[in-house]
């Protein structure tokens, strides 16, 4: 490795852990404490789908935490450790693709500027959501697709742009931006290559390349469930999928589709970083049109990229905001790409002074911006007055889940069942005690099966949050068999009546 790249990745891994590091004093919120809690019962001999179902999520996340588990240990940090990785080598990915097929600085910029902005609180950076390990296979996707249009390397090597897309799609469904751009820029080579006398040998290959790496992995994950028994468990996760995202409830406001959720979301997060990449998202489609070679289909594949992840992020019209972190790569790499540019025309047509002052405005208004939003919570870091509920937009990041979790570990035994009706799931986590039936969420409490499957003579407690409202069902069951026993963070226990 050279010395002036050793550099550059040694900034990065620092830029990108540094900011983190006060999050690993966080308890893990709601969504990440059910991927824990499911990855221990992996590591623990259970099939995902079988005894616990994920709802609509494929097992990417699950196996992830349950590799960060054993490496780490059980512990609540260790997925937040793993992703200290994830985000280094997503940095990474980032600068390649600008230093490749931009500019050295553009690369930089871009790099540097996901890795703040990523760990920004309103942007759920604070925690372990799916999308900041989706990242890595997202930005690698692209890196390889533009790699091997450069090089012109052969169509067979276009099966790795396939299975990076595949493994995007395992941790979520929707993450088919690179898939599409691949499909695009593929499409836009045979075109500017239309001259040559195999072109639509290569194009063909190419797509053929792309369909079977794209189509094994999934086809081997499924044939695994199939083959324990478990495929129509599994194809519930599509049907779940589909009610999930067509459930205009789960969102406070509806903006317009598909790009006002996303834009929304990044502009309260960091306008300057919006602002910036959405100009440099212009340059790159001006510079690319009228395509004449791979550097215009880069530039255009990098636009399509960015556009394709805004879209899949807002085509519910809202959400929540980790929804939207997935447009931070080609959004930060679009910035850096703006500012560099910015640079390099005002040193030709002005001053190496003013191209000095107007580039390094640009990057200080998105580094200030970052500093603007998390700057009070590390002076609570450094001031030891952590609180969870403060430091994101996710209402359902408690701060008392190991009071909580203590309360239950000397109320029941490892054997006992507890039933959380709220959606601070990441108690069974905390608490290291099951639910009585297969999902943790309480939308899902009767999709497989009866609601009041839950009222068992194991299920020594049922504890009510005050969101969403206890059903009629419910209550009428807590009359029935419980009594109420206490109350601890606003949270109701109700304790098995004869119980031991």
């Amino acid at each position: 490795m050279r010395k002036s790249t050793l550099w550059v990745w040694t900034l990065l891994a620092l830029i990108a852990v540094v900011p983190r590091i006060p999050w690993l004093a966080l308890p893990l919120e709601n969504d990440s404490g059910a991927n824990a809690f499911l990855a221990l019962q992996i590591l623990r001999g259970e099939i995902l789908y079988d005894k616990f179902h994920t709802g609509h999520h494929l097992p990417g996340i699950y196996y992830t935490f349950a590799f960060a588990f054993k490496i780490f240990g059980d512990l609540p940090t260790s997925p937040k450790i793993l992703l200290f990785f994830f985000v280094i080598a997503t940095c990474w990915g980032i600068y390649l693709i600008g230093r490749d097929h931009l500019d050295e600085t553009s690369g930089i910029l871009g790099a540097v500027f996901y890795a703040l902005v990523s760990s920004q609180a309103l942007f759920s950076g604070t925690t372990a959501a799916i999308e900041h390990f989706a990242n890595l296979p997202l930005t690698v996707t692209i890196f390889l697709l533009l790699h091997f249009f450069q090089k012109g390397s052969s169509p067979k090597a276009f099966f790795w742009v396939g299975v990076l897309s595949s493994i995007s799609v395992l941790f979520k469904i929707v993450y088919i931006a690179p898939l599409a751009t691949a499909g695009f820029s593929i499409l836009i080579s045979a075109w500017l290559d239309r001259e040559k006398p195999d072109n639509w040998k290569i194009l063909i290959s190419r797509t053929i390349a792309i369909s079977i790496g794209f189509i094994l992995p999934l086809t081997l994950t499924a044939s695994y469930y199939a083959g324990h028994g478990l495929w129509d468990r599994f194809i519930l996760v599509f049907k779940f999928g589909f009610k999930y995202f067509s459930n205009s409830e789960l969102s406070a406001l509806i903006f317009p589709r598909p790009f006002g959720f996303p834009l929304f979301v990044t502009g309260v997060n960091n306008a300057a970083l919006l602002a910036i990449g959405l100009i440099g998202t212009y340059r790159f489609v001006r510079r690319s049109i009228p395509a004449k070679d791979t550097s215009s289909l880069a530039l255009l594949s990098l636009s399509v990229w960015l556009i394709l992840s805004f879209a899949s992020t807002g085509l519910r019209g809202g959400g929540y905001e980790h929804y939207v972190l997935i447009v931070l790569p080609p959004l930060a790499l679009a910035a850096g790409f703006e500012i560099s540019s910015a640079y390099k025309r005002l040193q030709n047509t002005k001053s190496q002074k003013q191209a000095k002052l107007v580039s390094g405005l640009l990057t200080a208004t998105v580094v200030a911006l970052f500093f603007a939003v998390n700057f009070r919570l590390y002076v609570q870091f450094f001031q030891n007055q952590f609180t969870p509920i403060s430091t994101s937009a996710n209402p359902f990041a408690s701060n008392a889940e190991e009071e909580l979790a203590e309360y239950l570990k000397t109320h029941t035994s490892p054997d006992d069942f507890i039933y959380l009706w709220g959606n601070n799931v990441q108690l069974y986590y905390y608490a290291d005690r099951v639910p009585p039936i297969d999902i943790l969420w309480p939308d899902y409490v009767g999709a497989t099966g009866s609601p009041e499957r839950i009222f068992t003579d194991k299920t020594t407690y049922i504890i009510l949050e005050n969101f969403p409202p206890a059903p009629q069902w419910l209550l009428d069951g807590l009359v029935r068999q419980y009594s109420f026993e206490t109350t601890i963070a606003g949270r109701d226990f109700y304790r098995l009546n004869n119980a031991p």
